[in-house]
């Protein structure tokens, strides 16, 4: 990548960092070199384990203590003519840079912020200690930031706690702490991951028109290459603590060079041949009918107030088919998901089981969790969570089996385990490890296994790939699709992503509020979506620009407008390929 001495702000050669294990040095990032200008952003791309973090961490010199950064290692800060020797720097000198000329956002605000202070002390202390300003200031200063940043009612929420404000109101927040002490360098850690589609493109949106304003660079680090191609002038693509490739946004995005980064951009979701809806529809194997979910209202409002999470919905889910139940957080679908599994209480309403022993949930009516067990099955976001650390593989598949007494002997259980682990591209070598032995992939394979190896009819998916890389996320979709064909699987498949929803669910579902707003085929809904807040979640999806007409997504009937476009190829005279 070509250097420009004058508008540099940033620059790292040669970045190496080990770190002390037990079974000796472990490399994290081997020789790692970029370089950031004046109001530039740059995106930094890779899977887990590629290196992002660790490489923001070391510039911010927020490592752990069993980091070794090794020579020649260089990260040289400008500061008009004078060079800061980063990895020099210590005491006074560290903290000058570290929050006053560097500034970092990460992916969970609610981990960046002390629980028990309100926002707004936080903010005031950090002014005062990098700004050297008095308290009223300080806290004039934070104030205009929470209403630059977009928060209602700042002067209000500057006086509230991190627990009190919703998800995009507390990445703003944490945007405006970052901020406070006008920053040359933001570097974002995957500050949008954990944010439903339309906070997602606030926030992007908020980050440019902030760097129009203030005139900083920002370091953006993201797995997701649609993000990067809404908010990226030049890309870094790491690999196992390696840069593969690094060039302009158009360059790396569309005539990707390296093979990593071919894989990645052929991994992401696109909205191209939607499938035509089936001429004749399967008969349901559920069917819920007005059905709601009351809970009451604890430690805030009058006695006896109720807050309804989902609100007299009906809806046929057919044998067979990949439903898509799609919202933003506080929507009622995952409070759905777990009313038809029998883990939330039916206010109201009904839902009937149509399988080879029909039975019917319903408010005040008590079934035992193994006659649901026995059909219906869920598989959560977070593999790690919902398998026992103290388990081995085989154990943790086998354990359905064992419940619910569906095999004679340890040798039909072992048998039925190592069929299914095969099933979901589990190496059977493996089942005598434990579940902290795998990757997240490879433990969600573990849960889908367990979920499936009793033989149920219907599957509750709960943003089960939400977590995943984008590459792993693809080779889980396309699992689910191969156990829905050959064990003619119902899926319910939970979701914000509709990029994910286009390209594996048969039909769509939107909900908001608690209420069904929207439903039909993935076609119908992706090229004629009728209700204005689906065509606000649609445009919202952060597509590669290309995919877009005029950069601006742009509901139509014709499915062509949605086609991806063969990558064009480009001059790479500015654009770094490492074999």
């Amino acid at each position: 990548m070509a250097l420009n001495p004058i508008n540099t702000l940033l620059s790292i050669r040669d970045l190496t960092l080990d770190f002390r294990t037990d079974e000796g040095l472990v490399r994290a990032l081997d020789g790692v070199s970029l370089d950031i200008h004046a109001g530039e952003v740059m995106g930094l791309v890779g899977e887990s384990g590629s290196g992002k973090s660790a490489t923001a961490k070391a510039i911010m010199r927020l490592h752990p203590g069993n980091a070794l950064i090794q020579k020649p290692s260089e990260i040289q800060l400008y500061d008009g003519q004078q060079r800061i020797d980063v990895l020099g720097l210590n005491g006074k000198n560290l903290r000058t840079v570290r929050g006053g000329q560097v500034s970092m956002i990460f992916q969970e605000p609610m981990a960046s912020f002390a629980p028990a202070i309100t926002l707004g002390e936080q903010i005031i202390e950090t002014i005062q200690i990098h700004l050297k300003h008095d308290r009223n200031t300080a806290r004039k200063i934070g104030i205009e930031l929470f209403e630059r940043v977009g928060i209602p009612m700042p002067e209000k929420r500057f006086d509230q706690y991190v627990f009190e404000l919703s998800g995009g109101m507390r990445q703003r927040a944490m945007i405006a702490m970052a901020l406070s002490t006008n920053p040359k360098l933001l570097i974002a850690d995957e500050p949008t991951t954990a944010l439903d589609v339309t906070i997602q493109a606030q926030v992007l949106d908020l980050m440019l028109e902030l760097r129009e304003q203030m005139g900083m660079a920002i370091l953006f680090i993201t797995h997701d290459l649609g993000v990067i191609s809404k908010i990226a002038d030049n890309v870094t693509v790491m690999r196992q603590g390696n840069v593969v490739e690094a060039g302009t946004a158009d360059d790396v995005l569309y005539s990707p060079q390296h093979p990593y980064t071919i894989k990645l951009l052929d991994a992401l979701p696109h909205l191209e041949a939607l499938p035509e809806p089936p001429q004749h529809q399967p008969e349901p194997i559920l069917r819920i009918s007005d059905l709601s979910i009351t809970y009451p209202m604890s430690g805030q409002g009058r006695k006896g107030d109720h807050f309804n999470a989902v609100k007299n919905v009906s809806l046929d889910l057919p044998k067979g088919q990949i439903i898509g139940l799609v919202g933003e957080s506080g929507s009622g679908k995952t409070s759905l998901g777990k009313a038809i599994l029998g883990a939330a209480p039916v206010t109201s309403g009904q839902v009937e089981y149509r399988t080879e022993q029909p039975f019917t949930l319903k408010a005040g009516k008590a079934l035992k969790r193994r006659q649901i067990a026995a059909v219906a099955q869920m598989v959560f976001q977070d593999p790690y969570g919902s398998l026992n650390p103290r388990m081995t593989v085989r154990d943790i598949i086998a354990e359905p089996l064992e419940a619910m007494k569906l095999t004679s002997s340890k040798a039909e259980t072992d048998q039925r385990v190592i069929e299914m682990a095969k099933r979901c591209h589990l190496d059977i070598n493996h089942l005598r490890r434990f579940p902290h032995a795998f990757s997240g992939g490879q433990r969600q394979r573990i849960s889908i296994a367990r979920a499936l190896v009793a033989n149920p009819q219907f599957l509750v998916a709960d943003e089960s790939v939400a977590a995943l890389d984008v590459s792993i996320q693809a080779e889980i979709l396309d699992l689910l699709k191969e156990l829905k064909e050959e064990l003619g699987l119902t899926i319910l498949f939970i979701s914000h992503d509709l990029s994910v929803i286009a390209n594996l669910c048969d039909h769509v579902c939107v909900m908001r509020h608690g209420e069904l707003i929207e439903q039909g085929s993935v076609r119908k809904i992706f090229l004629n979506p009728e209700k204005q807040y689906t065509q606000e979640l649609i445009s919202a999806i952060p597509l590669l620009d290309k995919v877009k007409q005029a950069a601006a997504f742009e509901i139509c009937s014709d499915a062509e407008a949605l086609a991806r476009p063969k990558r064009a190829s480009s001059s790479h005279g500015n654009q770094t390929v490492i074999q």
